[in-house]
């Protein structure tokens, strides 16, 4: 989280300098709005280098070739083709170089999920679901960890047949063109530790959490969103 604040606020510093330098003509065949987007994009372009996001680094791109499409002179390829581009690029970054993190051994399957997965689980719990739906039940009397990777589908997963061992315990969710819906006991206290590019984390109803029980949520969320759902 620390390096995180160091990146945003570098990001509107710098941000802010060249609002001034635009102002004082240093930079008059660029205006303002486009000074401003391409920070901005050039900001999501580095954020997403460093975590190999390939949908972040894609789309990045093509927007800053839509900005300046007429001085590159590529205008014939802008808007809807570069897009085009990304999204099928993205498509196949994604079922070519599945994310890889298996921090346990219990990866429980590595083929397409069932539309419904019922079973006892153990420490860890581990998913990924491309092109489709998933509704998993998590039941674990020691849970610890869980990791979900969804890509142009959707998970929803319910955890209130699980008791976290020790009091701590992490969920990673790796989200890209996608949905994902957790449904948590409303006791437990949500640490919002995951990074999103064009995407966000909600939360619904009120949680009860007084700290007894702390789940840090993890991961990285591009182009879809996460949603807790306390019951």
């Amino acid at each position: 989280m620390k390096k995180e604040k160091i990146f945003w606020g570098l990001f509107f510093i710098f941000g802010a300098v060249f609002i001034i330098f635009g102002r004082l003509g240093y930079l008059r065949e660029v205006s303002v709005f486009s000074l401003m987007l391409t920070i901005f994009f050039a900001a999501m372009l580095i954020k997403s280098l460093m975590h190999l996001e390939y949908t972040g680094i894609l789309f990045s791109i093509a927007f800053l070739c839509i900005i300046y499409a007429g001085p590159l002179g590529i205008t014939a390829v802008t808007p809807w083709p570069v897009l085009g581009a990304a999204l099928l690029g993205s498509i196949g970054c994604h079922l070519l170089f599945p994310s890889r993190k298996k921090r346990w051994k219990e990866w429980h399957r590595d083929e397409p999920f069932e539309s419904v997965i019922d079973e006892e689980d153990g420490t860890a719990v581990c998913h990924r679901t491309t092109f489709g739906s998933t509704v998993k039940y998590v039941n674990s009397d020691h849970f610890k960890y869980a990791q979900f990777d969804v890509s142009f589908g959707e998970i929803k997963a319910y955890f209130d047949n699980a008791e976290v061992e020790g009091g701590d315990a992490e969920i990673n969710v790796d989200v890209s063109f996608a949905g994902m819906e957790l449904f948590l006991p409303k006791e437990w206290t949500v640490i919002n530790q995951a990074s999103a590019v064009f995407g966000a984390v909600d939360e619904k109803n009120r949680n009860h959490g007084d700290g007894t029980i702390r789940i840090r949520l993890t991961g990285r969320i591009s182009f879809g969103g996460v949603t807790i759902i306390y019951v």
